[in-house]
């Protein structure tokens, strides 16, 4: 089923449907059942991947053993799987492994926003973000940080002005006192990387997985690329470091020792809360709205039995590049919430960034 809007009234009438076929035994037994884990992005990349990994991995620890496959939906700006999972019926056989976007999406149109707190949430994975700069850029040398921060401008690449990345890209270099000549309209990170390397963008932001498994042999070991900084989880008084990440400073420690002071200011909240609520629950594992709880919490436990074995950790360590960090249902529901109740004064600073880029 492919669902291209939201409507109120159709999802209202879904829901009566599928509270009639919902079990009601608190037992809960998938044999020969087939479980989809549908993702909203191509095959490619690290959230088909780790989508297809968890299909590998997640029967296992089911009642019933059920077969689960991972299901690529791509298309109308990550939305069209999005939709298609809240609009399936809740019966524990659909499923989503989401890039999600809930921290930026609560400025989309009424019609296209997606109300996530009302599915039934399961987990997820965390992630950071690293930017890099081209060692040459359009306006001068960057093979040191002083030099970056000497530059009068910087080509940005992204996918569009209301991504988290693009924002929080536009208000470091805010922050940064740095121009930013934003350039939009790539189809995904591998297509702003291609750009990068084609001389047509100087930097960009991308996953912890794709820095360490191509960026840093293909472009920082061959003196190609700088690494500047990465967005750490806020914690008082700076934002938490990564032990993947050593030798790259986060965003606030990189300000701290070359602007002299640290980061603050209304920019500097939205950074935080979009580092909080998109990097720490990067990819949303969920299930349609008005699934039973038995179902539910059986999926759940089995999610946080999964992220816990070691053939699971074996298979999805070489597609981060990293030990996974697992977000388990408990912390996703918070993180859903925090999005639901943000302030009004992050979602002006926000809407001001889009505004920007978006002429």
């Amino acid at each position: 089923m492919q669902v291209d809007r939201f409507t109120l009234g159709a999802i209202a009438a879904s829901f009566v449907v599928c509270s009639l076929v919902a079990p009601a035994s608190a037992e809960v037994d998938f044999s020969g059942e087939t479980i989809e884990i549908v993702f909203n992005t191509g095959p490619g990349g690290a959230v088909g991947l780790s989508a297809q990994i968890a299909a590998q991995h997640l029967g296992r620890f089911l009642p019933g053993t059920p077969e689960v496959i991972a299901v690529p939906m791509p298309g109308g700006a990550l939305l069209r799987g999005i939709q298609y999972v809240y609009a399936s019926d809740p019966d524990g056989l659909t499923l989503g492994w989401l890039a999600w976007g809930g921290s930026t999406r609560v400025l989309d149109p009424e019609a296209l926003r997606v109300p996530f707190h009302e599915m039934g949430i399961l987990g997820g994975l965390a992630t950071q973000w690293v930017t890099h700069v081209r060692t040459e850029t359009s306006t001068g040398s960057a093979a040191s940080a002083e030099e970056f921060l000497a530059l009068p401008s910087i080509r940005s690449g992204g996918i569009a002005p209301n991504v988290s990345t693009d924002i929080r890209t536009a208000a470091s270099l805010d922050l940064l006192g740095i121009e930013n000549a934003y350039i939009g309209g790539h189809t995904g990170g591998s297509d702003v990387l291609a750009a990068m390397r084609r001389g047509e963008v100087d930097l960009r932001t991308g996953t912890v997985s794709n820095y360490l498994t191509t960026v840093v042999p293909e472009m920082v070991e061959t003196g190609e690329s700088l690494p500047l900084y990465y967005w750490g989880q806020p914690i008082d008084g700076g934002e938490a470091t990564s032990p993947a990440l050593e030798g790259v400073p986060t965003f606030h420690d990189f300000h701290v020792a070359h602007l002299g002071g640290a980061p603050a200011g209304p920019a500097y909240d939205l950074l935080r809360y979009l580092t909080r609520t998109s990097d720490g629950l990067a990819w949303l594992f969920a299930a349609p709205p008005g699934t039973p709880e038995e179902i539910l919490q059986s999926l759940a436990d089995a999610y946080a039995e999964m992220v816990e074995d070691p053939d699971y950790i074996g298979a999805i360590t070489p597609v981060l590049g990293t030990a996974p960090e697992p977000v388990l249902r408990d912390e996703a529901i918070a993180i859903v919430d925090e999005v639901r109740n943000v302030s009004p004064e992050i979602l002006e600073t926000m809407r001001g960034f889009i505004d920007r880029y978006a002429r």
